[in-house]
């Protein structure tokens, strides 16, 4: 079995949003809801500004899979850290529990983005984004994608390359470089996490960053 993860190169990233954009319309994302957002670190002596982008972290032991009283959060085929929404009854104990703040859970009063107005085009939802509003959610690693060969939408949106999906049980040479030198963040909360990062400036071990 595979162990996908994303390693993130703050080195590279030029704070453009548009991984967040490509995962809003990948995953057809309701309102106020963001599976995947960006931060940044200020180095003034240096003279640099570190962007980063911050998602469930998919751990290999997820403190959120030990709390949630339905079982409904899982591992999918890759090591994903999925949420199965017909079980979830929306408690939110999954994100007192997550040292990330990863699950979101949307509006049921806010479906659309265009209120009681009629769009000028309606687009189909696809299966893989049929969601129950108010129900557990978030950043899926595109499993949909994966399955196929394809990359994350994040991914392979990035214009700088900054985003590595990696296979940790069987990376490449260039992969196995940037695990190498990848840190957690909040390493301290033990979940390890499959979303890491790449700085020649920002510890990453000490932040105590919410997705």
């Amino acid at each position: 079995m595979s162990k996908l993860g994303i390693i993130v190169n703050a080195d590279r990233c030029m704070g453009c949003h548009t991984c967040f954009t490509a995962c809003k319309e990948e995953n057809q994302l309701a309102p106020g809801i963001k599976w995947n957002h960006l931060e940044r670190v200020e180095h003034p002596a240096a003279g640099v500004i570190d962007y980063f982008r911050v998602s469930c972290m998919h751990c290999d032991d997820p403190a959120c899979m030990k709390v949630c009283p339905m079982k409904a959060i899982h591992k999918g085929p890759n090591g994903e850290v999925l949420v199965d929404q017909a079980k979830c009854i929306g408690c939110r104990m999954c994100l007192s529990a997550c040292p990330y703040g990863a699950p979101k859970f949307s509006d049921p009063k806010v479906t659309s983005y265009f209120g009681e107005k009629e769009p000028l085009a309606r687009v189909d939802v696809r299966p893989e984004n049929a969601r129950i509003p108010g129900k557990a959610e978030h950043c899926t690693l595109c499993t949909h994608r994966t399955a196929k060969g394809e990359l994350p939408a994040c991914v392979a949106a990035c214009p700088a390359k900054a985003l590595v999906l990696v296979d940790y049980e069987n990376p490449t040479a260039e992969a196995k470089a940037l695990i190498d030198r990848a840190q957690a963040i909040n390493e301290a909360a033990g979940t390890h996490p499959k979303i890491r990062f790449v700085s020649s400036h920002t510890d990453f071990r000490k932040l105590g960053v919410k997705a």
